[in-house]
């Protein structure tokens, strides 16, 4: 099969600001806006595991996966300010992604039915595309958070996170007016809108589970140091070819895992335990065929993985996970400086930050 004709068929490009899907539930007028500007600050996901990888196919509107993630403080900061002429939306020229952010200001117009033209400055985490952070999606929801909350925030953040994650896009190398619709389970959004370090959204990104994190805990993330850099059509294109791997990890174990996260896991975390789920997350990366089905994210990435095992086996974290697909993996440690010192022994770049328990932070807003 050709590969590139297939993702062509299954994930067609669209119009930059064409909504696929609407709010789930219509406004029955525009709201106003409530200030001029608005600025807010949005943190990160770590993807830790998806509950069903089965439901990872290449033909839904919906991905229904779900996933367990760890919101973190690497944040971006997007402003939306009203302005009195020009194109309906426009970017700074200092905008990061602004295709992207260009989307979610379009995505929010038509949603919200407002008429303001709107000004929108975004500025992100100096990382590479595709590490598996969510750095997309992450990007959408900053934008549309910001744009929300600029008339009031008509829209409940429940709503959002469905809609974003339903009319999410990626950029394409070289072409400015579309985006290729990857899947996307709701993580980024849900990060930044429900309060929470950990959080459960079940297959319909519908978030059910949420808890905080002590302050003295630290997460350390190892990146390669020469990632992939590829846009989404490879990287769709690459992922496409192990969906059938996918399939069958959930298959056989996406019962176990429901099973440990809702009777074992979630209930041990709660009481300030965070053994159990570290170890259903490390047997669903290291045990159950996961990190296999990932390895196409960097060609090391199973011989990474084998390198840093005993970061958990050894007790130095609580929590070694891959993020998403990769090629970023993730450790939850009250002693950084050693995992960071693993990290760096296994050939990876360590970056140190925290978990972040509070959703997005509103840091600035002009009255009209």
């Amino acid at each position: 099969m050709n590969m590139a004709a297939s993702i062509d068929t299954d994930f067609p490009p669209f119009p930059v600001g064409t909504p696929r899907s609407a709010l789930t539930h219509q406004l029955t007028s525009p709201p106003e806006p409530v200030a001029r500007r608005i600025r807010l600050t949005y943190p990160s996901r770590i993807n830790a595991m998806a509950l069903d990888s089965s439901k990872i196919v290449p033909s839904q509107a919906a991905y229904l996966a779900g996933e367990l993630l760890i919101t973190c403080d690497l944040m971006r900061e997007a402003e939306v300010e009203i302005v009195p002429d020009g194109l309906a939306v426009q970017t700074a020229p200092d905008c990061a992604h602004p295709v992207l952010a260009r989307h979610a200001a379009l995505l929010m117009r038509d949603a919200l039915g407002i008429r303001e033209r709107l000004r929108v400055r975004v500025t992100a985490p100096d990382l590479p595309a595709h590490l598996g952070l969510g750095s997309s999606s992450g990007q959408l929801a900053a934008v549309a958070s910001a744009v929300n909350e600029l008339y009031g925030s008509p829209a409940a953040p429940r709503q959002l996170i469905k809609f974003l994650a339903r009319n999410h896009g990626e950029e394409i190398d070289g072409d400015e007016q579309h985006l290729l619709p990857v899947q996307c389970l709701g993580g980024s959004a849900t990060a930044g809108l429900i309060p929470g370090a950990v959080q459960v959204i079940a297959g319909a990104q519908v978030p059910l589970l949420k808890a905080n994190l002590p302050a003295d805990l630290h997460l350390v993330l190892g990146m390669p140091h020469q990632p992939l850099l590829w846009d989404a059509r490879a990287s769709l294109a690459a992922e496409a070819r192990h969906f059938d791997a996918f399939a069958a990890t959930g298959r056989t174990h996406g019962p176990e895992i429901a099973y440990r996260l809702l009777h074992d896991a979630w209930p041990a975390l709660e009481d300030g335990d965070l053994r159990p789920l570290g170890q259903l997350l490390f047997d669903y990366r290291f045990r159950m065929g996961s990190l296999a089905n990932c390895a196409f994210s960097h060609p090391d990435l199973l011989a990474t993985g084998a390198k840093i095992e005993h970061i958990f086996t050894d007790r130095l974290a609580d929590i070694l996970t891959l993020s998403s697909v990769g090629p970023t993996f993730a450790a939850l440690t009250r002693t950084p400086e050693t995992c960071e010192q693993a990290f760096t022994a296994a050939g990876l770049r360590p970056l140190r930050c925290r978990p972040w328990n509070r959703g997005y932070t509103l840091t600035r807003q002009e009255a009209r």
